[in-house]
């Protein structure tokens, strides 16, 4: 059962009427016992996402930490003069990723995103790691924000996150919903991060190219798998495989099996 601890900001949110003031604001309905959300700006784009876990009288949220600054001073920004309490617990707690397990039902709670992912858990003991949390997902092709992307430069489709149980269409308003709907309602997605299975070396930033025409962006490379950009559209068109630095790239299906 590998095992590995990520760098994770976690905000321990609480007082009255927490919950329903944390779901106006955020692209996903809450459950328990954990629940993968975001919150965008106003313009749709991705501020911060993570992961909600329900402790009953108070919520953890844990987000990377290069998104943490940014979700803290937003979430003060919005709280105005509520009675809602936003206490950073990053020193204290940990968040543990487990996956490959025998006994599903042992640790944590499963990753909402996707079942293969596995498990997590937010506890005061930390682990020794085990394993390569990082290979483990790109090898399902999931985009992370902890490598793949930053603060204000992602829509949620882009990210998958409309794929991944990230986003509930049917629920209340969210910030940002509008855009988010919109762009759903009226347009075909042009553009996802998909998993790419490498034929020789690649670094974040190097072009995707068939036929002569670049069809996306290395993102984030492991070994010999990575993340990019995709833009489907064009990806459909080529007539040749898809290259990087002239040597041949296999694109993952989507998270969920399609060409979508």
């Amino acid at each position: 059962m590998p095992v590995q601890r990520r760098p994770r900001t976690i905000l321990k949110l609480s007082g009255d009427g927490f919950q329903d003031w944390f779901s106006g604001l955020v692209t996903n309905s809450l459950g328990a016992p954990v629940t993968f959300a975001a919150l965008l700006t106003p313009q749709g784009k991705i501020i911060a996402d993570f992961f909600v876990t329900d402790r009953g009288d108070h919520l953890l949220i844990d987000t990377p930490v290069h998104m943490g600054p940014a979700l803290q001073k937003r979430l003060k920004m919005y709280r105005l003069r509520a009675p809602i309490e936003i206490e950073d617990m990053s020193e204290s707690l940990h968040l543990h990723c487990f996956w490959n397990m025998d006994d599903e039902a042992a640790i944590g709670a499963a990753d909402p995103r996707l079942p293969a992912l596995g498990r997590r858990s937010i506890s005061d003991v930390p682990r020794d790691d085990t394993g390569d949390w990082d290979a483990h997902r790109l090898s399902l092709g999931v985009p992370d924000s902890e490598w793949d992307f930053g603060v204000q430069t992602t829509f949620p489709a882009d990210a998958c996150m409309d794929q991944l149980n990230g986003v509930d269409f049917h629920g209340g308003c969210f910030v940002g919903q509008e855009v988010v709907s919109r762009m759903r309602r009226m347009t075909t997605v042009r553009k996802r991060m998909r998993g790419l299975v490498l034929d020789g070396p690649a670094e974040q930033g190097d072009k995707i190219t068939a036929v002569g025409r670049t069809v996306g962006n290395v993102l984030h490379v492991h070994g010999s798998i990575a993340m990019a950009l995709v833009r489907l559209d064009r990806l459909r068109e080529a007539t040749d495989a898809p290259e990087v630095r002239g040597r041949r790239v296999q694109v993952m299906k989507s998270v969920i099996g399609t060409d979508d």
